[in-house]
């Protein structure tokens, strides 16, 4: 598992395509990701400019991001 500190630059909806989904371009010091899930009442809450949480979990071999709003003390070093 591995974790970073970034910027979210932009919230936008990824396409007509998909339904309840929501994606976030987020800037880390080791470069820009976009992070796209489901919408959910706590991802609902992340704006653009807020600083949040990345993490990064390989499962059966598929990896996956995960997006929480970064509050200091959450970063699991």
């Amino acid at each position: 598992m591995k974790q970073l500190i970034g910027k979210v630059l932009k919230v936008f909806i990824p396409s007509s395509d998909v339904d309840k989904m929501i994606a976030f371009q987020v800037e880390t010091k080791e470069g820009i990701y976009e992070v796209i899930e489901e919408q959910t009442e706590e991802n609902a809450n992340i704006y653009k400019d807020d600083t949040v949480l990345l993490t990064f979990q390989n499962v059966d071999g598929k990896e996956f991001i995960d997006i929480d709003l970064y509050e200091a003390g959450d970063l699991n070093e």
